[in-house]
């Protein structure tokens, strides 16, 4: 049986070769707007938000409704099933920048392809045990490829182009921000921390990802549980703004 991170790959490799043609084939400027709301709902919210800063770091409570909402958008991104994503960001932080790390930055092409040998299998297990409690996480992961391919399936029939600009440009768009995030934040930028690793911010890698933080990278690796990732006054974090609206404030 093909292990599912390798048919992860290949779908995305799909879906790079699929968007690239149906923007030659069918490029409107108009259709962009759909790929802007489908980039906020599933990179933001799905990924950012919640499997990052929600089921990774534990940095916030959020409603329950509200949880498995941004569980389901995230399957969108094509990171994988989300236990796997935040188990192996956990390790990413425990071992960043040494051979162990899932994508270190000294293997930059590897890292940015998801090629390099630890990416499919260096995973917390305390994590994966934590996340596996939670019936809807195991749902979605076991129907991870099912959900997807039927969305896609159904938006095909309607509108092509819901398929083009609202699945395949996402995703083209939320692998580079993540190679962005692997690589440049931690090969260059400035260190407002001491750090183990090799984590900087990027003002100019955090503009490319349209200000959503995560280029904060030097902050975040020092305070990992902290939900928002600006600690300068120039330096901007709108997913940690939105947390900050959305979250559940604790009963004092």
């Amino acid at each position: 049986m093909i292990p599912d991170f390798t048919k992860l790959r290949a779908l995305v490799v799909l879906v790079h070769i699929l968007g690239a043609a149906g923007l030659y084939w069918f490029w409107s400027p108009a259709w962009l707007a759909l790929s802007a709301i489908a980039i906020f709902a599933f990179l933001w919210m799905g990924q950012e938000l919640y499997c990052h800063r929600f089921l990774s770091h534990s940095a916030f409570s959020m409603p329950l409704l509200m949880q498995r909402v941004c569980a389901f958008l995230s399957i969108y991104n094509l990171f994988g099933n989300p236990i796997a994503i935040a188990a192996t960001h956990v390790n990413h932080h425990k071992f960043a920048d040494t051979e162990r790390d899932p994508h270190p930055a000294s293997h930059p092409v590897q890292s940015w392809l998801w090629i390099y040998p630890e990416f499919g299998k260096s995973r917390s297990m305390s994590t994966v045990r934590r996340l596996m409690k939670d019936r809807w996480l195991v749902l979605i992961g076991r129907n991870y490829f099912k959900i997807y391919l039927t969305t896609a399936a159904v938006c095909g029939i309607v509108d092509l182009r819901i398929v083009i600009y609202g699945m395949c440009v996402p995703v083209i768009y939320a692998v580079f921000c993540d190679g962005v995030v692997n690589v440049w934040c931690h090969k260059w930028g400035y260190r407002t921390h001491p750090t183990d690793d090799t984590s900087t911010n990027n003002l100019a890698a955090n503009a490319v990802l349209l200000f959503s933080g995560i280029a904060l990278h030097n902050n975040h690796h020092a305070r990992p549980g902290d939900y928002l990732l600006s600690v300068k006054r120039w330096e901007i974090d709108l997913v940690g703004c939105i947390i900050r609206l959305v979250r559940k404030k604790e009963k004092v």
